[in-house]
């Protein structure tokens, strides 16, 4: 029993209980407030991501018949200390993994007619999924390197003091200076080892990578396991993949990542086939 188990495996009428599986409307759909805010007396707020809590949700179903309540009864019952898959069928499609975090308390409204109000589901981080959110145009955010004080988002570690630059793309043409998406973090000469870090709570992740013939090598590792080598001076992985990461002209897609803070880095790892050893690290597209 863990998230190949559905809620509401079908969008409409389900001849096994008699009824449509999914929630009455007018349930509500929570976004998590992970976030702390430090209110500075002089300058530019600061916020950070303290918590790796995911949506929540509450349910009413309305005059529905005994064998709903009785699947209700059950997904909570028997998922106390485990996680279930629910589908948000008029919301793109997406899984969301998680438990009932309060009773089912069914009103008898009519005869065979029960509803159950306020009924709370809620994300379980590092929970499994079946499907994991993969839709970057409509449920992601952008992490640029720099925010929109122009202070940096990314965290940077190298064996030289200050080899680590915020610069402007140079592959856009007349970027803007006091564009915060303009720029990047540039590595010319780093030593192996060297990286640069950015953590965020969500699933999976983009970084797209500009190709040059300076740059090159750079492993990529989040929360601290191997993901991949990319070869900067091409673009290409060096390598095999692992299932749900794809590279494709610069461009790093992973998708099978459950809810948690995660922490991505890129560390340079060896010189790219031109020759060239700079690093770089790019703004970081998050689903959320």
């Amino acid at each position: 029993m863990a998230e190949t188990d559905i809620l509401n495996p079908v969008r409409t009428w389900w001849s096994q209980i008699n009824d449509n599986p999914n929630p009455s409307y007018g349930y509500t759909r929570r976004s998590a407030n992970n976030s702390a805010l430090a209110r500075a007396r002089l300058g530019a707020p600061y916020s950070r991501e303290t918590m790796n809590q995911g949506f929540a949700f509450e349910f009413n179903y309305v005059d529905r018949p005994w064998s709903t309540i009785l699947r209700l009864k059950h997904f909570y019952e028997s998922f106390k200390g485990g996680y279930f898959t629910y589908i948000d069928w008029d919301g793109g499609g997406r899984h969301h993994v998680g438990r009932f975090t309060s009773p089912v308390n069914p009103m008898e409204t009519a005869n065979n007619k029960y509803t159950v109000q306020a009924l709370v589901f809620e994300e379980m981080p590092q929970s499994r999924m079946v499907q994991y959110p993969a839709d970057f145009a409509n449920w992601s955010r952008t992490i640029n390197v720099l925010d929109d004080f122009l202070n940096p988002t990314v965290a940077t570690y190298s064996s030289s003091a200050g080899a680590w630059i915020s610069q402007l793309n140079p592959a856009l043409s007349s970027p803007s200076a006091t564009d915060p998406t303009a720029y990047e973090i540039y590595n010319a000469t780093p030593t192996i080892g060297d990286y640069a870090q950015v953590q965020y709570v969500g699933w999976g992740f983009q970084m797209n990578f500009r190709r040059d013939n300076s740059l090159g090598q750079v492993a990529i590792l989040v929360d601290g396991a191997a993901c991949c080598v990319i070869d900067l001076s091409t673009g290409a992985a060096v390598g095999s993949l692992p299932t749900g990461v794809t590279v494709s002209n610069g461009l790093l897609t992973s998708i099978e990542m459950p809810l948690d803070m995660h922490r991505v880095k890129v560390q340079a790892y060896a010189a790219g086939a031109n020759g060239g050893s700079g690093a770089i690290y790019p703004a970081i597209t998050v689903i959320v």
